[in-house]
């Protein structure tokens, strides 16, 4: 009798040891089944409140509108002053950016200003002086103003300020002119090694030359497709939506940062056109 429950214990606890086997590899079959999911509803999410962000962006950029005349937020001014901030030796004082009456956020991590699928620590910082440690003071935002049109006269590029400074009311085709998108920039021209940093200016695909004779392609676009290879983008009459790489390629593979067409028409420069100044001809002799 001793022995035999001995037994019967020894065969109890061995099926107990296969039936604990078989639960933990029926969990991790259903891991492993489940995990691709949930990093695509983490994905939506991050999409979601990108989109958000950019929406609260969009409305502060009308609200500036409504308050000066229609016209369009400045990119930059001096003394050092963008649309997100002041540089200062010791960082950024946000509450001197253009955009700050309308969006009393601060310049931090996980802000309105940060798109969650490009965290702080996942880029050199833009404003930054290259002698000083990085930190959290000199946060300024991973999107990025289409200053290059919509201000032109309140721009750093010299060779813009002639443009006209848009008002939101006359802008062509508000429904396709790009306000705010999701950017990065990266500083690696080969693509193999991305060197990036955030970047709170939407370029164009083309820029203007010094003379403004004619475009150039620019070597390196900020429009980051991070999103499932999609550009979260406000568009000036405030309506949000992601965008793809409708045709070229990404200048930077690795990092997915190019430009959603390949000329600066609708998105970014409509009338780009109109832009060129005519180029002065050489006198012959003396």
């Amino acid at each position: 009798m001793f022995s035999n429950n001995r037994s019967s214990g020894a065969r109890q606890k061995a099926f107990t040891l296969i039936e604990l086997l078989v639960v933990i590899g029926t969990i991790a079959l259903l891991m492993a089944i489940m995990l691709p999911a949930l990093n695509r509803a983490r994905a939506q999410t991050r999409t979601v409140v990108c989109l958000s962000n950019l929406r609260q962006l969009g409305l502060a950029f009308a609200c500036y509108a409504n308050d000066y005349d229609d016209y369009a937020m400045p990119l930059f001014e001096q003394p050092d002053t963008y649309w997100w901030g002041r540089k200062l030796s010791d960082g950024i004082d946000h509450t001197k950016g253009f955009i700050w009456p309308y969006l009393k956020s601060e310049l931090k991590k996980e802000s309105v200003y940060e798109c969650p699928a490009q965290r702080y620590g996942s880029y050199g910082l833009q404003s930054k002086p290259g002698w000083v440690p990085d930190g959290p003071q000199w946060i300024t935002s991973t999107y990025g103003y289409n200053g290059y049109y919509l201000s032109p006269p309140k721009s750093p590029w010299s060779q813009i300020t002639y443009r006209p400074w848009q008002k939101i009311t006359t802008v062509i085709k508000p429904a396709e002119v790009i306000a705010f998108a999701d950017t990065l920039l990266d500083w690696d021209d080969t693509g193999e090694n991305p060197d990036v940093e955030n970047i709170a200016l939407l370029d164009p695909p083309y820029k203007l030359s010094l003379d403004a004779t004619e475009w150039g392609i620019n070597g390196h676009p900020t429009t980051c497709f991070r999103h499932n290879n999609r550009a979260n983008v406000v568009f000036v009459d405030g309506h949000c939506r992601p965008m793809k790489l409708e045709d070229g390629q990404y200048s930077s593979p690795e990092a997915k940062i190019g430009s959603i067409t390949e000329y600066n028409a609708p998105y970014y420069v409509p009338d780009y056109q109109k832009w060129l100044k005519p180029k002065k001809r050489r006198k012959h002799g003396g």
